[in-house]
């Protein structure tokens, strides 16, 4: 189990941090994998193998959103409030795709907007039509044509083997994940000076 940090201030800094990093890295198309500190991501944790990831999305870098499947279905969320529900973040690049193998990727996830949650298909029960939250990932970047592997249960930590991390926040309370966050959101912001014209 993860506990959120309790000082606002600093929690506020290393989620803009992270949103920026991800901005600068990612493209249409990439899986944003994350841990979330909903008692759901603890029991996807302790149900599943591998890494200690909870939730899969797939990113939008035109819009800075996500498309992702939760219980009330598939929508889509700006990043930073992605960002700033989970203790950490991966950006996986999703092995044998081209940019455009993504961006189309991205219009199919975008295309299930509405959908239903697929519950069953958590417990290896295909519904049709309806996606739980690495099945719309795995589904949209058609993984399993590119791979050949059928997944009976796709989970956040299975997407990684399909795939290279091309980020990794670090975790939210780590102090030195902190100490750079809040060293970087107390700069001023840069102001470009322009020549004022001659008369």
């Amino acid at each position: 189990m993860v506990k959120r940090p309790d000082d606002k201030v600093n929690d506020t800094a290393v989620t803009e941090m992270w949103a920026q990093e991800i901005r600068n890295v990612a493209r249409d198309g990439d899986w944003i994998l994350s841990r979330s500190y909903y008692a759901v991501g603890d029991a996807i944790v302790i149900g599943t193998p591998g890494e200690e990831l909870s939730h899969a999305s797939i990113y939008d870098a035109k819009s800075d959103s996500i498309v992702e499947s939760v219980s009330s279905g598939v929508r889509e969320k700006p990043l930073a409030e992605l960002v700033g529900r989970n203790h950490w973040v991966l950006v996986v690049r999703p092995s044998g795709m081209t940019a455009a193998d993504q961006t189309e990727a991205l219009a199919r996830a975008r295309g299930q907007i509405g959908a239903a949650f697929d519950m069953s298909g958590m417990f290896g029960i295909d519904t049709p039509e309806q996606f739980y939250c690495s099945e719309l990932v795995y589904w949209a970047s058609q993984t399993e044509v590119r791979s050949g592997k059928r997944e009976r249960v796709i989970t956040p930590s299975g997407l990684m083997k399909y795939g290279e991390v091309i980020y990794w926040s670090g975790k939210r309370d780590d102090p030195q994940v902190v100490e750079l966050a809040t060293t970087r959101m107390a700069r001023p912001p840069v102001r470009t000076e322009t020549a004022a014209a001659p008369r």
